[in-house]
């Protein structure tokens, strides 16, 4: 929840993007204690699932593939100092703005593609009349996914068609390909997560492969 303020207020100079981001951070701590909400609903003693989610794999493995490179940006820029940042940006930062525009992928990818299969288990439920309170409490969470989603795809763009900056450009260029393996991973990992979902069996209108499809798609 604190990962869009911490990763990117530190280093926006523009009033419209600083209160957007202010924003975004704000719904993400009403998701995550949405999310804690309907834990402690669905089960008598919540811990006892929390306490588990450090020993699932699964669940792991999609975490440090989602915050690896928010990691690597603020690390590096720590590196760098934040009250040299504007200096390291105007001359030499390709280091920091390939780790800076890898960062915004992974939050694209997360806002676009990762949160979609758990969404899709939530309104499946919500279609059979179970756990309804939790379905519309996730409909309102997308709602504000494809917003996060939009703020990102537009300062990606910015970036695409802006000539001045030319070692983004460059940097863009160099990841290219860098890139598509990202969301090729991301779909990847999103199936297993489907898979995982599913190993003890589908539940009606929802399985694994009409998961797959839904992430394909």
């Amino acid at each position: 929840g604190r990962g869009p303020a911490l990763a990117l207020l530190p280093y926006c100079s523009i009033p419209e993007l600083e209160g957007c981001i202010i924003a975004w951070d704000f719904m993400e701590s009403i998701h995550s204690r949405s999310y804690t909400y309907i834990m402690k609903n669905l089960y008598p003693n919540p811990t006892e699932v929390f306490d588990t989610i450090l020993d699932t794999k699964e669940i792991i493995s999609r975490a440090e593939s989602v915050t690896k490179n928010y990691d690597d940006f603020m690390e590096y820029a720590i590196v760098k100092k934040a009250e040299d940042f504007c200096r390291h940006w105007r001359h030499d930062a390709y280091e920091l703005k390939k780790k800076f525009y890898k960062m915004l992928i992974s939050i694209n990818i997360l806002e676009g593609i990762r949160f979609y299969v758990s969404f899709a288990c939530s309104f499946g439920f919500g279609e059979l009349r179970l756990m309804e309170g939790s379905a519309k409490i996730i409909s309102l969470i997308a709602r504000d996914e494809s917003q996060h989603l939009a703020i990102t795809q537009h300062i990606i763009k910015n970036y695409q068609n802006n000539e001045n900056d030319k070692q983004m450009l460059k940097v863009m260029k160099d990841c290219e390909q860098e890139v598509y393996q990202m969301y090729r991973q991301a779909v990847n990992e999103e199936k297993e997560w489907a898979k995982y979902l599913m190993k003890d069996g589908s539940m009606i209108g929802l399985s694994e492969t009409l998961l797959g499809n839904y992430v394909e798609w």
